[in-house]
């Protein structure tokens, strides 16, 4: 057995799943569970997209530069969530995960709508420092629980759904919140949109039930209670589920363009007002995400399942990855059309971008989930989240207001434009560690099944 793996008694570590078929009202239940949970990640990200609209009212009041607003978004608030993930994911893999999910709901509504009180840079930085630590509670136990619910088979879509609450969010933050923000203020905007989120606590807390680890795979699932080290010595041991996290972690950095900073670049480069940018971009991103994520599950549990007529209907579960790479492919030409093309087509390939940039989650989350035994998929999730941030949105944030702030003097307005395409010049990494991952996991899969049976 490879290092990390740990080998005790089978009826310990891995029992054989008896689960008879879902009943329909064990179904309909599941259902109701995911649309619960998609609507705690929208407030999860309502939010996010709330201070991304708002960044320019925040500046003019509290006098900050883009480096600053890249480094609260970024380093501030995206660097400590995906830490703090994996101490939450930790207590997710042993603990109660609905619970767990519940109190971090009222922790970051409460922290939201106390960002409407900060005075300046500092103040504004702390909270929503501690704004990430409570969101980080969000995304690896609700995974867990969507893949308790959900067999292997329908993950894929399962995962896809959840992802809408992104697009959920993203209407919240950029719609809502920029009206109430241009009509009321950016403080009353944090207020207004944090607060609900305490009530979802309770409701959540009452009506989601713990399910059954395991309940929903089929054969031998390793249901060992893992220590930390052999945690992430089992991880480590694995080269395509580190190769596929950097590689879609770099997909994120060149993503944020779009997904952090169109908003800001509207107003600023083509001079649109807040209510505007918000109306649109939260209508037009929430559908084409919403339509992205679905297409993405879609095609993911089709073709790991059943493969194309020329693979004989062979399935590959390295299909989630083949998916998540070519959307974001595609975000490429679509991202340089927002940028450079005249305000008459900037809608269509806004549309045409986020919607491709809302391949990558879903798929990447199901082969983590399969690749994973039950007790580490928290973590899995955690990890893969900490990439997302670390590498992806708090490195980008930073380095696109760094780039602006530098090019600002010799390029003017544009110097964001500029800034925003040069972040995607790391997708071609994010390429060549997915196909590294194409090409190890087959042997990293084999390596699973045989410590299953050992």
């Amino acid at each position: 057995m490879s290092a990390g793996s740990k080998r005790i008694n089978i009826p310990a570590a891995v029992q054989q799943s008896q689960s008879a078929a879902p009943t329909a009202s064990e179904t309909r239940y599941a259902w109701f569970v995911l649309v619960v949970l998609v609507t705690v990640y929208g407030f999860n990200f309502a939010d996010r997209y709330l201070f991304i609209i708002m960044m320019e009212p925040i500046k003019a009041d509290l006098r900050l530069s883009d480096t600053q607003l890249g480094l609260i978004s970024g380093l501030g608030f995206s660097l400590v969530y995906g830490l703090s993930g994996l101490v939450v994911a930790r207590l997710a893999d042993v603990g109660n995960r609905r619970s767990l999910l519940a109190w971090a709901l009222a922790a970051w509504s409460g922290l939201t709508a106390v960002c409407g009180l900060a005075g300046n840079f500092g103040q504004l930085l702390l909270i929503r420092m501690g704004v990430g630590v409570a969101e980080s509670g969000c995304s690896p136990p609700a995974h867990s629980l969507i893949s308790d619910y959900f067999p292997t088979g329908r993950r894929g879509a399962a995962f896809s759904i959840y992802s809408v609450g992104l697009d959920l969010g993203m209407a919240l933050g950029f719609a809502l919140g920029g009206w109430i923000g241009l009509h009321y203020g950016w403080r009353t905007a944090f207020v207004v949109i944090g607060l609900p989120g305490i009530l979802l606590a309770v409701f959540t807390r009452f009506t989601v039930r713990e399910p059954e680890r395991g309940a929903t795979d089929s054969g031998a699932v390793d249901t060992a209670r893992y220590s930390v080290r052999e945690a992430i010595a089992y991880l480590f041991a694995h080269e395509s589920f580190l190769a596929y996290i950097l590689g879609s972690s770099l997909f994120v950095f060149a993503g944020t363009a779009i997904d952090s900073w169109a908003p800001l670049f509207l107003m600023r480069v083509h001079g649109l007002p807040s209510d505007q940018v918000g109306l649109w971009t939260g209508t037009l991103g929430s559908v084409a995400g919403f339509a992205g994520s679905l297409t993405a599950g879609w095609c993911a549990d089709r073709l790991t399942s059943r493969g194309l007529p020329w693979n004989q209907g062979r399935g590959d579960l390295r299909w989630n990855l083949g998916v998540a790479m070519g959307g974001f492919l595609m975000v490429i030409p679509t991202t340089l059309g927002f940028l450079f093309g005249t305000v008459h087509v900037v809608p269509l390939f806004y549309f045409l971008a986020v919607y491709f940039n809302s391949f990558y989650m879903a798929p990447t989350i199901a082969i983590t989930h399969a690749l994973l035994p039950v007790r580490m998929r928290s973590l899995g999730s955690a990890v893969l989240l900490l990439g997302y941030n670390l590498v992806g949105t708090s490195g980008a944030n930073f380095v696109i207001g760094r780039i602006s702030d530098l090019w600002a003097a010799s390029s003017g307005v544009d110097s964001v434009r500029y800034a925003m395409a040069m972040s995607l010049l790391a997708g071609a990494g994010g390429v060549g560690c997915t196909v590294f991952a194409l090409l190890r996991l087959p042997r990293d899969f084999a390596q699973v099944s045989s410590e299953q049976r050992s």
